[in-house]
């Protein structure tokens, strides 16, 4: 909260008590002494992200597996709401908002109603924050320019590469629960290519390689489609998922993704790397500050290794 206003020295006695005695009873009342959150918008929105941010620390919290308890995650969505709240499109807010969004979705919620509506929410924060980038970044016309243009353009702004990132997995999951006629006709496949090859030229190395990642997923997943999706590549894939290892060896998601793409692409020799893989994250051990989503790898892992028999 802004600290209150200081008080003339020359004003009145009796007007200083009398401002006094009807803050005591403000507070006597229990009612909140509001700040003026228009008036600082930045400020309001850094204490909740503040607040977000510590929710987000606390995900794991109650887990069961590799399922989240919903009071946490909910929490750090409901301050990163507040944040943009106070300041719309706010990019600091809507990456981290993005990210607690697919967490939510993901981990802590089983309706596939509810997850949708969840990505419905990321896919207009994500379009938010970049209505802000295009007005305040002069030139700017999207994730589309050319690597080296993005870098002159927002090289300054490292939250850019984090929107991105988080733009890419939102509307990623959005099309996987909005089905596969509505995917198509959003161009998701093309939006998630674009989103990740920005935050690759901005940050190859955010989120454990991230952009690598999720640009060779949707290679390995997607279908080529002609006149659609037809520059889909399984070999891109196998490229992109091995530089994403390469960047973070140790990233249990960079290591199931790839096992996986060598699995459903791979020769008989790239099957036998996926197995490899497979029956290393088998014995996985979480990590606390990603107690959930390692546990998840770890039971795909198993379940791949229990259809192979092994």
């Amino acid at each position: 909260m802004e600290p209150l206003p200081h008080r003339s020295a020359h004003r009145p006695a009796a007007g200083s008590a009398a401002a006094a005695a009807s803050l005591a009873a403000v507070l006597a009342a229990g009612l909140p002494v509001v700040a003026d959150a228009a008036a600082n918008p930045a400020s309001t929105a850094a204490a909740a992200i503040e607040r977000g941010d510590a929710a987000w620390e606390r995900r794991a919290e109650g887990h069961r597996g590799d399922r989240a308890a919903t009071g946490p995650i909910a929490a750090g969505v409901a301050a990163y709401e507040e944040a943009l709240g106070a300041d719309p499109g706010n990019l600091s807010a809507t990456w981290r908002l993005l990210r607690a969004l697919y967490f939510q979705g993901d981990y802590a919620t089983a309706d596939s109603e509810a997850k949708a509506r969840l990505y419905d929410r990321g896919k207009e924060a994500c379009g938010a924050a970049l209505a802000r980038l295009e007005r305040e970044v002069p030139g700017f016309e999207g994730v589309e320019e050319a690597a080296g243009t993005l870098r002159s353009r927002l090289g300054d702004r490292p939250d850019a590469a984090k929107l991105f990132f988080w733009c890419a997995v939102d509307w990623g999951l959005w099309g996987e629960n909005h089905g596969k006629l509505a995917a198509a006709r959003a161009g998701v496949a093309s939006k998630v290519r674009d989103f990740c090859l920005a935050a690759i030229a901005l940050d190859e190395r955010y989120e454990q390689a991230g952009g690598h990642r999720i640009l060779g997923r949707l290679h390995s997943e997607a279908p080529a489609i002609p006149f659609i999706t037809g520059w889909v590549d399984r070999e891109t894939a196998f490229a992109e998922l091995r530089r994403a290892n390469a960047i973070a060896p140790d990233d249990p998601i960079n290591r199931i993704f790839l096992a996986e793409a060598l699995l459903d692409h791979g020769d008989a020799r790239q099957r036998e790397e996926a197995w490899t893989i497979l029956t290393a994250l088998a014995r996985l051990e979480p990590r606390a500050e990603r107690a959930v989503e390692d546990e998840r790898v770890r039971r795909l892992a198993r379940e791949h290794l229990e259809r192979r028999g092994g």
